[in-house]
């Protein structure tokens, strides 16, 4: 899927700033980071992304198009949400797909878990009945992995990485973005 331009993305989207149901396909997994919501929908919680972005990674959040859900939460979602950082290192606005989790996204984070051999992660995806997929620029996106952190964070849920060869939670996150590959003791 290439990255959809912001003129274009809104003209996909309803009055209230809700993706019109099938005006914009769901990116692949291998585009960005999957990360598994605890939501029964794919509604966000500006205000609780805000205050996440704020107090854990010290960064401002907003979408390029304010969401007001009027009727029942949609199923499948997008935005284009913006990110400022006081160092820029986690400046710039991103692309994020909701939709609900596929057998396919359980599995990807099944196999993930057995190639690190760990335990628990997993389980955690398939409590989640909603991904949210953040779509990358580049191999080294620093503003895709802050917000899928930001995002994991807030939803309760673990990320799956774009090869899907990782699952991790904020924590793990966090160290990728100190460019820390094991916790400091």
């Amino acid at each position: 899927m290439s990255v959809v331009g912001e003129e274009r993305f809104r003209e996909l989207l309803d009055p209230g700033g809700v993706l019109r149901i099938g005006a914009l396909a769901s990116p692949e997994r291998s585009a960005g980071y999957t990360v598994f919501a605890q939501r029964s929908d794919a509604a966000l919680d500006v205000a609780a992304l805000k205050a996440h972005a704020a107090r854990f990674f010290d960064t401002k959040l907003g979408l390029t198009v304010d969401k007001a859900y009027r009727d029942a939460p949609p199923t499948t979602d997008a935005a284009r949400i913006v990110l400022a950082s006081d160092d820029g290192a986690a400046s710039g606005t991103r692309l994020c797909f909701a939709r609900p989790t596929a057998p396919a996204d359980h599995a990807a984070a099944e196999a993930a878990e057995r190639a690190q051999a760990t335990h628990g992660m997993a389980l955690l995806a398939h409590r989640c009945p909603t991904v949210w997929l953040v779509v990358r620029e580049s191999d080294d996106d620093r503003v895709a992995l802050t917000l899928a952190a930001i995002l994991a964070s807030a939803l309760l849920g673990p990320i799956l990485s774009p090869d899907g060869d990782e699952l991790f939670g904020v924590r793990t996150a966090r160290m990728k973005l100190e460019g820390r590959a094991r916790p400091y003791r």
